[in-house]
């Protein structure tokens, strides 16, 4: 009985990190930063921003580049909160004191805290759902709790036996009376798919939060303007709430270090979807031109 509990938690630890790792590998990479420097890991830089919420970029002189690294705050704070000297600390146990105007601070969000707390939330929220569908899943399996007299019990395990084996005929003994055979198990209604519908809620929020689209906006579902909008503003909002902290941070380090880069850098999203409800405006009249044109040839 032990074993079974142990073996009952160990999945359900497997599957909230199985969810974890699918969340945090969409969350880390749904943006791209064409000309960064090579010796900044982009890996690295995605996963600080999201665990730690900001990150600092400074010029390193011995190495002659600009280096992206995770930082605590040493002095006090400006009238905004952000502060006025920090020191950064690599991997491998490099420290250095920046000054207000030595690094620029990137941050994963405008609300300046980590997602990762949000992350773990809908990910143990999708492990509940996903345990939720296995066990209603098994339990719709042939009961196993029967109350049968000691005299035939073997026979009823033979038989039981023939049934797991899905013989479609089963052969027992004369003296052997079902009815004396009853099921104190009934099988628990079937609800995995009304778990599975609320999962899929769950992970459309989640989607939602990280600024990824989960409406796929085609002209042949004549989809109204109104309603795509209505679909797609929180997608768009909270998609600005991190694009906009990475494009300001980015502008300034063009600006400071303009010298030590060989191009501006950039940032954009993967999926190359609107940013901005403007966008999807447009993006609409020139799917709704499209449809004319082939409804007139």
């Amino acid at each position: 009985m032990k074993k079974q509990l142990i073996d009952s938690q160990l999945s359900n630890y497997q599957t909230y990190l199985m969810w974890l790792r699918q969340c945090l590998t969409l969350a880390e990479n749904v943006f791209e930063f064409p000309e960064m420097p090579k010796y900044i890991d982009i890996a690295f830089l995605n996963s600080c921003l999201l665990r730690k919420g900001a990150i600092a970029f400074f010029y390193e002189e011995e190495l002659n580049t600009i280096l992206a690294l995770p930082f605590v705050n040493i002095s006090t704070l400006d009238v905004y909160g952000r502060p006025r000297k920090i020191e950064v600390h690599g991997k491998n146990g490099y420290r250095r004191v920046l000054e207000r105007d030595e690094f620029v601070i990137m941050y994963d969000n405008n609300g300046r805290y980590p997602l990762w707390l949000d992350i773990l939330q809908y990910s143990e929220r999708l492990a509940l759902c996903s345990r939720t569908i296995d066990i209603n899943l098994s339990q719709q399996k042939t009961p196993r709790v029967w109350k049968v007299k000691e005299e035939t019990l073997q026979s009823f395990k033979d038989m039981m036996s023939n049934i797991d084996g899905f013989q479609e005929a089963i052969a027992t003994y004369e003296e052997i009376n079902l009815d004396d055979i009853n099921c104190l198990l009934e099988p628990a209604p079937f609800v995995a798919d009304k778990v599975q519908e609320q999962k899929e809620k769950i992970w459309n929020e989640f989607l939602r939060l990280i600024g990824i689209s989960n409406l796929s906006v085609q002209k042949k579902e004549r989809n109204i303007k109104d309603e795509i909008q209505a679909m797609q503003g929180g997608t768009i909002a909270s998609r600005y709430a991190r694009f906009e902290p990475r494009q300001r941070a980015i502008d300034e380090i063009n600006q400071k270090f303009a010298k030590y880069l060989e191009k501006p850098i950039e940032v954009r999203y993967y999926d190359g979807l609107p940013n901005t409800i403007k966008e999807l405006n447009e993006e609409l009249e020139i799917s709704n031109e499209s449809e004319v044109e082939e409804d007139v040839s």
